[in-house]
């Protein structure tokens, strides 16, 4: 769905934005409305009889929920990284 780049320096640039992304204040509101749109296509998507509509519906909402799941672990997933890049400096 939302594909991390395999390089750790370019995963750990993404991450760390998705990071901030899921923290700052400034950007609740843009968190709140994700949320809010997913939970608006997902109850739309309950009464949907077009079958077309309820896949692309189910595609928007499988994007929402990837964007909101990455933003929570971003920063652990930055932190496995840095530790793991430490780890081969030492070595």
């Amino acid at each position: 769905m939302i594909d991390i780049p395999r390089d750790p320096d370019k995963a750990l640039s993404a991450l760390a934005s998705f990071a901030r992304y899921s923290t700052l204040p400034e950007t609740m509101g843009m968190r709140d409305l994700i949320s809010a749109e997913l939970d608006r296509l997902d109850e739309m998507n309950r009464r949907e009889v077009d079958e077309v509509v309820f896949r692309q519906r189910q595609g928007a909402c499988m994007v929402l929920e990837a964007i909101i799941k990455l933003s929570d672990t971003a920063a652990d997933k930055a932190a496995k990284i840095r530790a793991n890049q430490s780890k081969g400096a030492r070595s």
